[in-house]
């Protein structure tokens, strides 16, 4: 079966109704499951295979490279045959992508596997139009944050049981992450309902799909809704510095060892995971989507600038506890008000840009950190990272408000 059948089988294929959000959030959950259980071993197990530390960059950073490439055109190809087609698509590209990282044994076979799947990685961006497609405005940002919800909850629990998995061969996470996300697959294709149907008004060609594209540095740059664009590139750039540089201090600075780290990343990602599940839903009918998007930026930077400096571990706790709360209210607000500044037509392919410019801050932010971190040491870094979250808070401050809706151009 050729791609064009199997998205248009895909699309077409009847399904039995049941509640969108749930099943969404149980698609994105395992996918991101799966996601946790392999990636935190990526360099030992790259490593074990003689590859050095600049190649083992380039196979965490093609990841993003091909999402950044990938995720307009993908957005754009769900905007005409569905959302339910791209997200099982994402879903059988992931598992193929751990087939191919269990059974390398070299540099190129691990590029391959990291290339094949950020090229599929279209879940999270397709999961948001998804949301937008079957939500009021006044429910957005809170379906929002349920996707950010299944995506926190599945990196928690995914490197726990990675790390059982692995005692016996680092091979095993992959073929397990494999499996998982094969069965999410079926899971989607029988459970998931279509949740936008394209009226057809313009004829469609393959050739078209390369000009979302061609645009991206026009849309990232001059596009209405640069501003929301950037804004996310900065808060995600931010918290690409984190992730970076994290496991480096705490046993540095905190005298912690890898299971003391793996024990604080499931806190901070609890911590979020709440926000975005629970707390999200609630402040955001009272103080709106600008007012959280400041004040999850503010809290993001209180939280890292000190990161270095403090050695009570109770003091590192309350940090990644802002850290984890102030981007766990801001990410989603601000894909909740690029959502409702676009056209409903247009959901997929502008939320895939915005997935493009996180691609691009996941792409810099590590690049950035590590200069930073070995050239003027880890509270630079941190420091680094709060004045992107204070200038991504300036640029907020000029958000109007009452603005939504309009149709994108």
């Amino acid at each position: 079966m050729s791609v064009p059948e199997f998205l248009e089988s895909a699309r077409s294929a009847s399904v039995r109704p049941r509640a969108p959000t749930a099943v969404l959030f149980a698609t994105v959950f395992v996918d991101l499951l799966g996601f946790g259980i392999v990636i935190p071993f990526l360099p030992m197990y790259a490593a074990r295979m003689g590859i050095g530390a600049f190649k083992i960059g380039m196979i965490l950073s093609i990841y993003s490279l091909m999402q950044f490439l990938a995720a307009p055109i993908l957005g754009r190809i769900s905007d005409r045959v569905g959302r339910r087609p791209i997200i099982m698509l994402g879903l059988l590209g992931s598992s193929v992508s751990y087939l191919i990282y269990g059974f390398a044994n070299s540099f190129v076979w691990l590029l391959l596997s990291r290339g094949v799947h950020g090229a599929c990685a279209a879940t999270v961006s397709t999961a948001q139009a998804y949301v937008a497609d079957t939500t009021t405005e006044t429910e957005r940002t809170h379906g929002m944050g349920m996707i950010g919800a299944a995506f926190g909850l599945g990196f928690v629990l995914g490197p726990a049981i990675g790390g059982l998995l692995g005692h016996s061969s680092l091979r095993v996470p992959a073929f397990v992450a494999a499996a998982i996300t094969f069965a999410n697959l079926i899971f989607a294709a029988t459970s998931l309902p279509e949740s936008h149907r394209s009226t057809g008004a313009e004829p469609f060609h393959w050739s078209h799909l390369a000009q979302p594209l061609m645009i991206l540095p026009r849309q990232l740059a001059r596009h209405r809704l640069a501003r929301f664009f950037l804004i996310a590139f900065l808060a995600t750039f931010a918290m690409a510095i984190f992730e970076t540089t994290f496991a480096l201090i705490a046993p540095l600075l905190y005298g912690y060892h890898a299971a003391g780290v793996g024990g604080l990343f499931a806190f901070a990602g609890v911590v979020q995971a709440v926000t975005q599940g629970y707390l999200l839903g609630k402040l955001v009918k009272l103080v709106g989507e600008k007012r959280l998007i400041r004040v999850g930026l503010l809290l993001f930077a209180i939280g890292m600038a000190p990161l270095a400096s403090f050695r009570s571990s109770a003091m590192l706790l309350v940090l990644l506890a802002l850290l984890a709360l102030g981007y766990g209210f801001a990410n989603p607000a601000i894909a909740s008000l690029i959502s409702k500044r676009s056209g409903r037509h247009l959901q997929g392919e502008v939320l895939g840009v915005n997935q493009s410019a996180l691609a691009l801050a996941r792409i810099v932010g590590p690049i950035v950190a590590g200069i930073l971190y070995d050239t003027s040491g880890p509270l630079s870094a941190y420091i680094g990272g709060a004045l992107a979250a204070i200038i991504a808070l300036v640029i907020a401050g000029g958000i109007d408000p009452a603005a939504s809706g309009e149709a994108l151009r």
